[in-house]
């Protein structure tokens, strides 16, 4: 069976992850004012982060990382080979990824 958000449609996806954002927010007592204070991001932007409108990855990058969540985002980003052909691609994509990154 498939899990419940593969079967979600992306805006409700997105509201659904904004409802998390709010509770966490909510977690630490912040108020979104707070939470724009600590992350960076405009009131605005975190206001539609909370209702699961379109904002910038980067305003949600900001808000996950104030929030404390940042690392499980970054660890959810990870690529999850299914097969050796995949696994392979992925580590050669590491590997020319670090080889351009070397030269700048």
């Amino acid at each position: 069976m498939k899990p419940i958000f593969e079967l979600m449609e992306l805006p409700d996806l997105a509201e659904d992850i904004g409802q998390n954002i709010k509770l966490a927010r909510a977690a630490k007592g912040w108020r979104q004012e707070d939470l724009s204070h600590a992350s960076g991001a405009s009131l605005q932007a975190i206001k539609n982060l909370e209702r699961g409108a379109n904002v910038e990855l980067i305003t949600f990058l900001r808000a996950t990382k104030a929030l404390g969540m940042g690392r499980a985002v970054w660890e959810v980003c990870q690529p999850t080979p299914q097969t050796l052909d995949e696994l392979e691609r992925v580590e050669r994509a590491r590997v020319e990824s670090a080889r351009v990154r070397r030269k700048q």
